[in-house]
């Protein structure tokens, strides 16, 4: 332990020495035993066709091969979908992406896995693909992986007959790949009767244990699931860590041997959804000012081969298809599109960087058309302070900040000097151009999905005044862990290095929610408070009775006070007492240490059959 305390202030991230010497151990540096076995997906080289036959034979007989699975080797349910069941754990008898699991080979190391992936035989009959929301809009609404999502608030015909002008367009969004450093990866250890434990690089631990859970036809009580920390996810690690941490527990099921799968980085590319590709279809009603009196967004996602997400992000698309603008008359529908390409998945913003970009592209296209500055469009259209505050989806803007941030970057970035030099550099250069924009965003955090809007933790204080908290949240470098460590350290009254943040495991916290909305902080950092209170709470009654005994002083314990490493009253706040020493007599007159936290986020909710909500 270290002699000198760190303030609050420059904790350094609670890995960061680790990751720099490459003592952090991750899910692939974890040594078992001498039968640990290497994990192989056998997956389609095909986007869309029906398996005819196939022939394991000359692939069994490979030395050092100890298992090949199919379909009819998994004992529970043959579905890994996260929210609807649409996605097999290995192909039945038609492949629907390149990529698609259909063998998975357990064998003694991945020299041999290949050499028996190499001896499969399979006969496939092709059949034509959908590849682009425009291929599977032709084909139909059968194509649709859920019924459309409607959000609508004013009247369109009345603010487009408002409306001096009017444009229409469309806006196309790539997709893109999450490229985490660390790739999907998964340590599978079988223990005794029926336990399985996963140490897995996933965003959602609760939802790996319980598909785990599911696939291999055994209570959650017998999965553990534990993370450590992750090299990066970005939402693709949210759903899509669930696939190689049920393949490793299946192969580790039938050997009862541990096996690790960790993607290679081709196949990691193949296998797995990137951010949702979009269509969005735009018309837009505005005045001689720019001011917007009406709006309709035809919002259009490439779901892939199953539904995973995609009518999560596709919502917070049509949530935040409005931006930072007040638009009183607006009309938003939204469709997710299934085709034969790796499922799409969460991607940092979830939805939220494609809804933005079509309404940005309709302010810009708006400042063009009217010979405009299109910050000046910008501010014009904002939402308001006391009116003008109403979104699409019924939620009131309050407490808006806009105005103010907005007046301070235009200042301090000189924002008018600098377009007036681009503008005049510009007109005379024919080739080289320079651009200038100045954009807002609105984002919101915390689930749509309402429930999810929880976390757990446990906080455990020992006899020596070291405190170990294990919470919900996943750590894939963001400083999460950190952030908690600080909370902790600051509720409790003690210095950081006093406080340790353990590996996320099922069996401490149980029933979390992923690691994503931008609110891992906030909900495990309030679950963290709410344990240290109840913790606190008891202590109290300890330092009442030491400050008597000690100090002849009779305190109410509203006035007890926990701060830098030592606990005392408010009245007489001179005579103090060490938080090592409250423990230990806390510990020797029977005072628990240990407390579960709990928090849900108040005051948030979402109808979607009629699109509204906070």
């Amino acid at each position: 332990m270290q002699n000198t305390h760190s303030t609050h202030q420059d904790l350094p991230h609670e890995s960061g020495v680790y990751h720099v010497t490459g003592e952090a151990v991750y899910a692939d540096d974890i040594l078992v035993n001498e039968k640990l076995l290497h994990g192989h997906v056998y997956y389609s080289p095909h986007a869309h066709a029906r398996i005819v036959s196939y022939d394991l034979t000359a692939a069994k007989a490979v030395e050092g091969v100890e298992a090949i699975l199919t379909y009819k080797d998994i004992p529970g349910e043959n579905q890994m979908g996260p929210i609807a069941h649409d996605e097999p754990v290995l192909v039945t008898d038609m492949v629907t992406f390149i990529g698609q699991a259909i063998f998975l080979i357990a064998a003694k190391d991945e020299a041999t896995a290949l050499e028996a992936a190499a001896l499969i035989k399979i006969e496939y009959e092709q059949l034509p693909p959908v590849l682009t929301i425009e291929e599977a809009m032709k084909t139909g609404e059968s194509q649709l992986i859920a019924p459309p999502r409607t959000i609508k608030n004013g009247d369109l015909a009345i603010g487009f007959a408002q409306a001096k002008h009017v444009i229409e367009g469309k806006l196309e969004i790539g997709g893109q790949e999450h490229w985490y450093l660390e790739t999907q990866t998964c340590l599978a250890i079988p223990g005794e009767g029926s336990e399985m434990q996963a140490i897995s690089s996933t965003q959602h631990p609760s939802e790996t244990q319980a598909l785990i859970s599911e696939v291999l036809d055994i209570p959650k009580m017998e999965v553990e699931v534990q993370v450590r920390r992750m090299g990066g996810a970005f939402g693709g690690k949210e759903t899509q860590a669930n696939h190689v941490a049920i393949w490793a527990c299946l192969m580790a099921q039938k050997t009862k041997c541990p096996v690790k799968i960790r993607l290679f980085r081709d196949d990691d590319q193949k296998m797995t959804g990137k951010r949702h590709p979009y269509l969005i279809f735009y018309k837009v009603g505005f005045d001689d000012k720019g001011v917007i009196s009406a709006a309709a967004f035809d919002i259009n996602a490439n779901a892939g081969s199953s539904t995973d997400l995609s009518m999560a992000v596709l919502e917070r698309a049509m949530m935040h298809a409005d931006n930072s603008y007040f638009i009183p008359n607006i009309h938003i529908l939204g469709r997710a599109w299934k085709t034969n390409l790796p499922s799409n998945t969460a991607f940092r913003g979830f939805g939220g960087p494609q809804g933005m970009a079509a309404t940005e592209t309709v302010l810009d296209r708006i400042a063009r058309y009217l010979g405009k500055d299109a910050a000046d469009i910008r501010y014009r259209n904002f939402y308001g302070i006391n009116e003008r505050n109403i979104t699409p989806f019924q939620q009131k803007v309050e407490k808006n900040r806009l105005y103010m941030i907005w007046d301070q970057i235009y200042k301090s970035g000189e924002y008018k000097e600098r377009r007036e030099a681009i503008n005049a550099f510009n007109e005379k250069n024919e080739f080289y151009k320079k651009g200038l924009a100045l954009t807002p965003v609105k984002f919101g955090i915390s689930f749509t999905t309402s429930f999810l809007n929880q976390a757990g933790a446990l906080v455990n204080v020992y006899k020596d005044g070291t405190i170990l908290v294990n919470h919900g949240g996943t750590e894939m470098g963001q400083g999460l862990h950190t952030k908690i460590k600080t909370i902790a350290a600051l509720e409790m009254g003690v210095s950081p290095e006093f406080v340790k943040v353990n590996a996320t495991n099922t069996s401490k916290v149980p029933n979390t929610s992923a690691t994503a909305a931008s609110a891992g902080t906030d909900l495990n950092g309030m679950a963290v408070k709410d344990a240290v209170d109840k913790i606190k709470k008891r202590l109290k009654g300890t330092v009442k009775d030491l400050l008597k005994e000690k100090y002849e002083i009779d305190t109410k314990k509203k006035y007890i006070v926990f701060e830098n490493d030592v606990v005392y009253s408010k009245e007489l706040p001179s005579k103090t007492l060490s938080f090592k020493e409250v423990v230990l007599k806390s510990y020797f007159s029977q005072v628990s240490l240990s407390a579960t936290g709990f928090y849900k986020t108040p005051d948030v909710h979402f109808d979607r059959e009629k699109g509204k909500g906070k």
